[in-house]
């Protein structure tokens, strides 16, 4: 059972930062490339949803086979499992926040940019808020996935053999 929850952990971390970085350093950018604006963001928006569910569903059983495998082994106290858990849940918060939050937002000034002229002073403070809630976005995935790769790097450093 050990090696299962092990193996799950695993494989629920790095699939969760594999999908962010594959999305943000390949698929993302080639989207952009080869569509227009907007069809790009059209299919951009369209990813999200199931991007994210992804992150939820990763971080759900990151968490649940990381929380089983410290109670089987009794070892509620070790700093190196608080610290996990603790990245573990900022990972889950973060991305949900990113999700339920920045995402509707960013969507719906994305909408609201569509709406008015594109040289009109509205349309450049719309565009403003824009590039302000992609930036948070950008942020809190690049937070995501910095975590990420902290706790694989835990992971292999305490079952190394």
């Amino acid at each position: 059972m050990q090696i299962t929850l092990k193996f799950l952990y695993s494989l629920s971390l790095t699939f969760w930062i594999g999908s962010i970085f594959f999305f943000s350093m390949f698929a993302a950018p080639s989207i952009f490339k080869v569509l227009s604006r907007e069809q790009a963001g059209n299919v951009v928006s369209d990813i999200f949803p199931k991007y994210y569910l992804v992150s939820y569903a990763c971080g759900a059983v990151a968490l649940i086979s990381s929380i089983i495998l410290i109670y089987i082994g009794n070892h509620f106290s070790h700093l190196t499992n608080i610290i996990k858990l603790t990245a573990l849940v900022v990972m889950i918060g973060l991305a949900v926040y990113a999700g339920e939050i920045v995402t509707p937002e960013t969507h719906k000034v994305r909408t609201e940019m569509r709406s008015v002229q594109e040289n009109s002073h509205q349309y450049q403070e719309i565009r403003k808020e824009f590039g302000r809630l992609h930036r948070k976005s950008a942020i809190l995935n690049s937070a995501i996935f910095i975590f990420g790769v902290a706790l694989v790097f835990i992971n292999a450093y305490t079952n190394s053999e």
